[in-house]
């Protein structure tokens, strides 16, 4: 018999679907970080320098690493379309 996710304990719902799955407060943070880097996004251009794209770029890495804090799962996730 397979098991459901009510036979599992919370560490190991944590384990398989990351804190922002199982912890409201961590997706409501995780959330703000995520609009944080569309706004930054938002404000690029096909008339953006390099200088403008580089230092977007640096602080979306920033805000994604505080997401590795939070939930490594998500930041696998998110990494690979940044």
């Amino acid at each position: 018999m397979t098991p459901t996710t009510d036979d599992l304990s919370q560490h190991e719902k944590r384990e398989i679907f990351g804190t922002y799955q199982t912890n409201k407060v961590t997706r409501a943070k995780i959330d703000a970080f995520m609009e944080a880097m569309a706004k930054l996004e938002c404000t690029l251009g096909v008339d953006s320098t390099h200088e403008e794209k580089t230092r977007v770029k640096q602080e979306q890495l920033i805000l994604l690493s505080k997401i590795k804090e939070l939930d490594p799962l998500k930041y696998d996730i998110l990494k690979k379309v940044l």
